[in-house]
């Protein structure tokens, strides 16, 4: 009797999870006695100590399905002949023959390892997975864990990935203007621009495709991201791109889809959000209530939770007091003028309603004029786009290994064109070459005209290969301009305009050309001008020696030692 009353005392004592798992201990004990049994070889324990003691649920959640993976896993080896060993220490020391035993204790310490990971990465784990009871060995449970760490993994890496886009975003923009209704921010590189403009369709804000935010802003425009605190995500005015030109005045603003949008819907694009269009009805409600359809324009234009706004406030019956109250309270939030008493009298609402809707657009247009002011004025304190030391900075590299060509730029500023241009030019004295280059002499040209008084062909021929030696080192020239002398002439080899990353690649095309040029253009120019007949080798020369090869090797030969010259001289 006594026992039986200390066994209630306990029972009402405990919490309710540990009556829980007092009940689960019991159970799987009577389904699995042969872990449950206290093992002289265990010290005392069983295999089912192991299990509980490793639970980290603290209700025993995962003891019966721990303990079915243990039972079915030695199951699994006695149906395959082997003999259970029950045993802490393996028999290593040759008293038992080991090739035919399977450790009870070692699959049981195995999976009860695998339990507290089991536990921190179950939320990690897809629906399917997160029920131990389903699994009926160690290896199903333990694949389980490693997926569990593979999308853990995953997902911290993603996390990183969106922190540090979400920093690079905050570091290349700016917060231009904040309040408790919207917040303005200018991106000022192609990953802000992406990551403000995530949701939308703008050009300069893809992710997929090309991106033209650089193209638009080396162009001197300025784009300013306007966020809508109180409307709805699906709302197409949600976020609001304005953009400024190259002039530094407001151009035009876009809607999520991409819509270029007049003024007066992006004003109502700010009434919206003062109205808190998010909420659905309330003053929204009662402000279509009060202005009907007209303000809105075209119905295809209207958000689908204004138009319902609207239909529903076409029967005034519809609209409620709590519609009335809400729009009261965003008058009074923006300090627009409402008389209480005179909106309890009859008709007083509607006229008290219509003054406010009027002081309502009021502030609208003064904020859609502050908006363009702001981005402006932040437009012009940081033009956008690179600034002309950039440039300048690559072109000076550029010099520095660079020889024959040579790269001018022209700032929108100086051209009134409305990006950055820049050209590739080369000077070519064929004269010059004629009298310096090593080439020259080692092949024995030359001229074959009189460089001092060439005819009007002769002029034509010589550019000709002036053009032709270009192929060589892969230009293709806009131009070629006589110099002051026939063989002297000024080459536009290319031209371009665009963003910095343009320009570097640009300056990277223009360097490989001029590393061909000291060898492969004058080698070039010489084939050229030898096709022609304007050069070549002296007559006696070509008669004798035609192979000039040939002729260093015939010099460079010793006399025979063989043959003798033998000189006789006649007295008279």
């Amino acid at each position: 009797m006594r026992d039986l009353f200390e066994s209630f005392r306990h029972y009402s004592n405990a919490s309710d999870d540990q009556l829980l798992s007092e009940g689960r201990k019991e159970n799987v004990a009577k389904r699995y006695p042969e872990l449950a049994k206290k093992r002289e070889s265990l010290d005392g324990e069983s295999a089912l100590d192991v299990l509980i003691q490793a639970d980290p649920s603290g209700n025993q959640k995962y003891l019966e399905g721990a303990a079915k993976i243990v039972n079915a896993s030695l199951e699994s080896a006695n149906n395959d002949d082997y003999e259970i060993f029950w045993g802490k220490k393996w028999p290593d020391d040759g008293s038992q023959d080991t090739d035919n035993l399977v450790s009870a204790w070692g699959i049981t310490r195995n999976t009860a390892e695998l339990l507290k990971p089991f536990h921190i990465l179950q939320p990690h784990l897809p629906p399917t997975l997160r029920d131990i009871n389903q699994f009926s060995s160690w290896r199903q449970l333990n694949a389980a864990v490693e997926e569990a760490v593979t999308i853990q993994a995953d997902k911290e890496r993603k996390r990183k990935a969106k922190d540090e886009e979400k920093a690079a975003a905050r570091e290349g923009s700016d917060v231009v203007a904040e309040n408790d209704y919207y917040t303005m921010i200018r991106p000022k590189t192609t990953g802000a621009s992406c990551y403000y403009g995530q949701g939308t369709k703008w050009c300069i804000s893809a992710t997929k495709g090309n991106n033209y935010f650089d193209e638009y802003t080396s162009e001197g425009k300025s784009f300013y991201f306007v966020f809508f605190a109180n409307l709805s995500n699906t709302n197409p005015y949600k976020k609001i791109a304005l953009v400024v030109g190259m002039d530094g005045e407001y151009e035009e603003a876009f809607d999520t889809e991409d819509n270029s949008l007049y003024p007066h819907e992006v004003q109502h694009a700010i009434l919206q959000n003062m109205l808190y269009e998010k909420q659905g009805k309330g003053a929204m409600a009662a402000y279509n209530y009060l202005e009907g359809t007209t303000e809105w324009g075209a119905p295809d234009a209207i958000p689908g939770v204004v138009r319902q706004a609207i239909a529903d406030a076409e029967d005034p019956g519809t609209l409620s007091e709590s519609d009335k109250e809400d729009f009261v309270r965003v008058v009074k939030e923006l300090d627009i003028e409402w008389d209480d008493a005179a909106a309890k009298t009859e008709r007083g609402w509607e006229a008290q309603g219509e003054l406010a809707a009027e002081g309502l657009r009021a502030i609208a247009l003064r904020w859609f004029r502050e908006m363009k002011e702001e981005a402006e004025t932040a437009h012009q304190d940081d033009p956008p786009g690179p600034t002309e030391a950039e440039f300048d900075k690559l072109k000076d590299d550029y010099y520095e290994a660079a020889t024959n060509i040579d790269v001018d730029i022209d700032f929108p500023y100086e051209t009134g064109w409305n990006r950055v241009a820049w050209n590739s030019r080369a000077y070519v004295d064929v004269e010059e070459v004629m009298m310096n280059e090593p080439l020259v002499r080692e092949k024995r040209l030359k001229w074959r005209i009189d460089p001092e008084q060439t005819t009007d062909e002769q002029d034509e021929e010589i550019k000709e290969a002036v053009l032709a030696a270009l192929t060589y080192v892969e230009a293709w020239p806009d131009e070629v301009y006589d110099g002051d002398h026939p063989l002297q002439f000024s080459i536009g080899i290319d031209s371009g305009g665009g963003t910095l990353s343009d320009f570097e690649d640009f300056l990277d095309s223009t360097l490989y050309q001029d590393g061909k040029w000291n060898e492969d253009f004058v080698e070039g120019l010489l084939d050229a001008l030898e096709e022609r007949e304007l050069i070549g080798r002296d007559e006696r020369e070509e008669e004798y020696w035609p192979d000039p090869e040939e002729k260093e090797k015939q010099i460079e030969l010793p006399l025979s030692e063989s043959k003798r010259i033998k000189l006789i001289i006649r007295r008279r």
